[in-house]
């Protein structure tokens, strides 16, 4: 069985009433195909893949917007995922929005998506303010969300929204660089804050394979460990190192290269690793093998290290796990 855990789902006639609303014209969506769900089901049935996560498209998000506008939209988005799920059983799955820019919203709104339309877990952005002034994920801004999720037994999806940071308007920065830096800031913040001291027991999902930090992981452990002579403790005390804490997270495949997709399983260890690949979306350009850079499944069944019941757990057991998921 084949989960992808990391797809993004467009509700376009909600999208166009909030950019009517903000900008006086319709969405121009930069990926169509995220709201064909006959796409969604054709490519699942061409590459093998059984199920679905589904969630809102990140740059979609008005986080950055009046609370009422953000209400509205995480209410109708969730609305229409849940049809979504409920039209076609057992191929979909979907993670809640939520208007983070009123928290005591966002917890009405958790329940809701998830007692009452049967939602899988919650989506988080990192920046809700787009310019880097909002509250990072450590701070008490957030721990309400945090206890919820808790409360609820429900996983947090950390997937950064568009970043309208002037510096990554070139090259279309805010989508490339963009949620690699949000993933990256937000995993350093929230270990070195001990945030899970307080809370043990919440679950987070984080995309793309967590950012940079897979790749410079001992930068990040060395700050949380006495040094050589046991002269002085950490630079950065907290409960356990950072790699103890990375551990206690999972993340998905989403990155498109053998090298990174073995360097997550390698640092972070196979039962931590959820199979996502965001398709349809930007992964689905063209490999020199003629392959779409987005079909992850070719790298993972590619390596020889891992034995067939670790790849079960990567392609569907950790999400049935984590997302509690009914099969």
């Amino acid at each position: 069985m084949i989960i992808d855990a990391h797809t993004h789902y467009h509700a376009h006639g909600i999208l166009n009433a909030v950019f009517n609303h903000l900008y006086g014209h319709n969405y121009a969506p930069i990926r169509p195909a995220h709201g064909d769900e006959e796409l969604h089901l054709k490519l699942m049935d061409e590459r093998g893949y059984d199920m679905q996560i589904i969630s809102q498209p990140p740059f979609t998000q008005v986080h950055d917007q009046k609370a009422y506008l953000g209400i509205a939209q995480a209410r109708a988005f969730n609305t229409s995922m849940a049809k979504c799920v409920e039209e076609h059983p057992g191929k979909f799955r979907a993670v809640a929005s939520l208007p983070l820019q009123d928290i005591p919203a966002s917890v009405k709104e958790m329940n809701r998506a998830i007692k009452e339309l049967g939602m899988i877990g919650c989506m988080l952005n990192v920046d809700i303010s787009r310019r880097g002034t909002a509250p990072t994920n450590d701070e008490e801004y957030w721990f309400p969300i945090y206890e919820e999720a808790c409360k609820l037994n429900v996983p947090l999806f950390v997937h950064p929204g568009s970043s309208g940071l002037p510096r990554h308007q070139k090259y279309s920065l805010a989508l490339h660089l963009g949620f690699i830096f949000g993933e990256t800031e937000f995993l350093t913040t929230f270990i070195y804050g001990d945030v899970f001291k307080r809370f043990p027991d919440l679950k987070i999902l984080c995309s793309h394979g967590g950012g940079a930090i897979p790749y410079q992981v001992g930068r990040f452990q060395a700050s949380t460990c006495p040094d050589l002579k046991g002269e002085r403790g950490p630079r950065i005390p907290i409960d356990g190192t950072f790699l103890d804490n990375l551990r206690k997270m999972h993340f998905d495949t989403c990155m498109y290269s053998p090298e990174g997709i073995e360097c997550l399983i390698k640092v972070v260890g196979v039962d931590q690793v959820l199979f996502g690949t965001e398709c349809p979306g930007m992964g689905m350009a063209r490999r020199p093998d003629g392959r779409s850079y987005d079909n992850v499944e070719d790298y993972i069944n590619g390596f020889g290290w891992l034995s067939e019941a670790e790849k079960a757990k990567i392609f569907s057991g950790n999400a049935i796990k984590l997302f509690k998921i009914k099969v």
